[in-house]
């Protein structure tokens, strides 16, 4: 039960954490323009990422619990945990890459641009 909560969490964390942080993104926007407060936009980003990572090494030590090799044709508990957990690295690098992408423009525009 406690490695099929650390395989999920692997697994969905990742975009879950980047949908939240794209939320509050927009959310806050308004406010960060009307205060010129950019490090709100910046500590957002900086939290999603850490989350993220954290997310993508939990599903990188699950992977090596269950054994560093690539998922194959088989069935069963060990192909399918193997899966999610390769999985779960891949979607917490594409996760990201997309927080990463969206702080590029707090970098080179103003707080109302």
């Amino acid at each position: 039960m406690k490695h099929d909560l650390a395989l999920w969490t692997g697994f969905l964390g990742g975009p879950l954490i980047w949908l939240t942080s794209f939320g509050a993104r927009w959310s806050l926007s308004g406010a960060v323009c009307a205060f010129q407060w950019k490090p709100a936009m910046f500590v957002i980003a900086v939290i999603a990422l850490l989350m993220t990572a954290g997310t993508g090494y939990l599903s990188w030590t699950e992977w090596q619990r269950v054994g560093r090799e690539m998922p194959g044709e088989a069935g069963g508990a060990i192909p399918r945990s193997r899966i999610m957990a390769v999985f779960g690295v891949a979607l917490s690098a594409l996760s990201i890459l997309l927080i990463l992408a969206q702080a590029i423009p707090d970098i080179m525009l103003g707080a109302c641009q």
